[in-house]
């Protein structure tokens, strides 16, 4: 009885210092989130925010980054250059020979979506984070005029946790 006591009073005290670890630092609550969204898809190749951030212009000629969030999120703000699910699926031959990084908040709506597209033979990757880690990194967001904002949907009230230095919408 009292190593099951010591046991829960260490599992309590493990998940107090998460929360309170992910509400000093935004990052730790992304990675950690994170951590849990791969654990779903194991198998599915990722794309790292700073990778995506470091590509050329001319490299980024061979890329195609689409957000599978909804549109509410959308108008919110969007990745620079990325076009959203249905416009890729209205275009969808025009992709075949480009690599598809696909975000959503955190990379559970896209890592289905990346998953959907490898099935059907296409070079597609979940973008690490998703969203959320593309600000951490250092990546900018615009609204749905073209103009960069620190505004960023972050889905609902919990992912409020993992913005710094920038608005959280939800």
């Amino acid at each position: 009885m009292k190593i099951l006591k010591l046991f829960l009073g260490i599992g309590l005290i493990g998940l107090v210092c998460i929360a309170v670890a992910s509400y000093v630092s935004p990052r730790f609550f992304v990675k950690t989130a994170y951590t849990l969204v791969k654990l779903e898809f194991d198998d599915l190749p990722e794309f790292s925010n700073q990778a995506l951030l470091d590509l050329s212009d001319a490299q980024r000629e061979n890329y195609i980054v689409v957000d599978v969030r909804s549109p509410a999120e959308q108008n919110v703000s969007i990745i620079q250059g990325s076009i959203d699910q249905a416009h890729f699926e209205q275009n969808f031959d025009s992709y075949q020979d480009k690599k598809v990084v696909v975000y959503c908040t955190i990379g559970y709506r896209s890592g289905y979506y990346a998953k959907a597209l490898r099935q059907q033979g296409l070079d597609a990757y979940n973008l690490s984070e998703g969203i959320l880690g593309w600000i951490q990194a250092g990546g900018s967001l615009v609204n749905t005029d073209g103009q960069i904002t620190p505004k960023v949907h972050v889905y609902s009230r919990p992912w409020d946790l993992a913005v710094k230095d920038h608005v959280a919408i939800f």
